[in-house]
C-alpha cells in the first residue's frame, strides 16, 4: 500500500470516527469542541472554548495547516502567522492585530491558559488562507486548506486523477453526520456519477454520505442511514437499493449511470458499474497497481 493510499485511508477513518463519535452527543452542552484540520482531528491538552463569539484553540492544534508557518515568541508574547510571505501578528492580551501593515480588531484576544497559548481560530484560519466552518450540532470546527498538489489534481483532464484529488481534498460537514452500526468493518464503497469527479458518495456499512466540491474543499451535504436488510427503490438515487430510514441534509438527485470502487481490508478492491435503473455489474478485482492508485479508469463507464 503506497504512502498516499495509507494517508487517504487514515483520513477517511478519522473523518468517519469523528462523525460517529459526535453525532449522538450533539445536544450535550458540555461536549468538548473538536478541531479538525484537513480531515484530521487535532489533539490538544487544553480544550477549545468559546469567548465573545470566537473559538479559542491551543496554538499547537493548528500548526499543521499546509503552507503556513505559525510561530510563538515567548519573549514578546506574540504569535506570527506567515502565509506565503504575508505576515499577521497577534499579541497576548491585546485585541488589536496586524495583518501585513494593516491594523485590525479581533472579537477577543489571545491568552495564556494552563501554560498554553490560546488563539482565536477564525483569525488564524483567515490569516493562513484557510476556510473555517463551525458545525454547531456536532460541536466541530473544520479548518480546510488544500495543498497545491490537490488543486492540480482536481483540475486534471484525466478523470482518475481528478477523482483522486476530489477524494483527498479537505472535508467540511455542513449537516448533522449520522452514526452507523457498531463494528470494525474496513469496507468502503465510493460511487462517482458517470464522467464526474466533483461529486461522490461514500458508503461505510449502513451509512452513506454525499460530498461535493465547493470552492477548494469538499462539503458533506447529505448523510443517510440504510436498512441493509430491506431492499427499496430510491427514485432520486437509483444506485442505492436499500431502504433509507434516516437522513440529514437535502437528498441529491443523481439519475445517471455510476461507477463504484469497493475497497476492503482484507479483500482488496473490486469495481464495476451501475446503470440508470440501478442494475449493478461487478467488473472484476483491481490489480495491485490499480489499487495503489485508489481510482482508475473503467472503460465500461462510457457505455452507461
Amino acid at each position: 500500500m503506497n504512502t498516499f493510499f495509507k494517508a487517504a485511508l487514515a483520513s477517511t477513518i478519522s473523518f468517519s470516527m469523528l462523525a460517529s463519535g459526535v453525532s449522538g452527543a450533539s445536544g450535550a452542552a458540555s461536549k468538548s469542541i473538536i478541531v479538525q484540520v484537513n480531515n484530521v482531528p487535532m489533539p490538544g491538552d487544553v480544550d477549545p472554548y468559546v469567548q465573545n463569539g470566537s473559538t479559542l484553540v491551543a496554538l499547537n492544534m493548528i500548526r499543521s495547516i499546509p503552507g503556513v508557518t505559525i510561530n510563538w515568541n515567548n519573549t514578546s508574547k506574540t504569535v506570527t502567522v506567515d502565509n506565503n510571505g504575508t505576515k499577521s501578528t497577534l499579541l497576548t492580551g491585546n485585541r488589536e492585530a496586524m495583518v501585513g501593515d494593516k491594523k485590525v480588531t479581533m472579537p477577543t484576544s489571545p491568552v495564556m491558559k494552563n501554560g498554553r497559548v490560546m488563539v482565536p481560530l477564525r483569525f488564524i484560519a483567515d490569516a493562513s488562507g484557510s476556510q473555517v466552518y463551525w458545525n454547531a450540532p456536532d460541536r466541530t470546527v473544520y479548518v480546510a486548506k488544500p495543498t497545491e498538489e490537490m488543486l492540480k489534481e482536481i483540475q486534471s483532464s484525466d478523470i482518475s486523477i481528478a477523482r483522486h484529488g476530489a477524494y483527498s481534498l479537505p472535508r467540511i460537514a455542513k449537516v448533522n453526520v449520522l452514526s452507523g452500526k457498531e463494528g470494525d468493518s474496513m469496507a468502503y464503497i465510493r460511487y462517482f456519477p458517470k464522467n464526474q469527479s466533483s461529486e461522490f458518495f461514500e458508503q461505510h456499512m449502513d451509512i452513506v454520505n454525499y460530498y461535493r466540491i465547493i470552492d477548494t474543499h469538499v462539503e458533506l451535504l447529505w448523510s443517510a442511514r440504510l436498512n441493509l436488510q430491506q431492499e427499496a427503490k430510491n427514485a432520486n438515487l437509483p444506485f442505492l437499493t436499500n431502504k433509507i430510514v434516516e437522513q440529514s441534509g437535502k437528498m441529491p438527485t443523481i439519475q445517471k449511470g455510476m461507477v463504484y470502487y469497493n475497497y476492503s481490508v482484507p479483500g482488496g478492491t473490486t469495481f464495476g458499474t451501475i446503470d440508470k435503473a440501478g442494475k449493478k455489474t461487478r467488473l472484476g478485482e483491481a490489480t495491485e497497481d490499480q489499487a495503489k492508485q485508489m481510482f482508475f479508469s473503467i472503460p465500461e463507464e462510457e457505455q452507461l
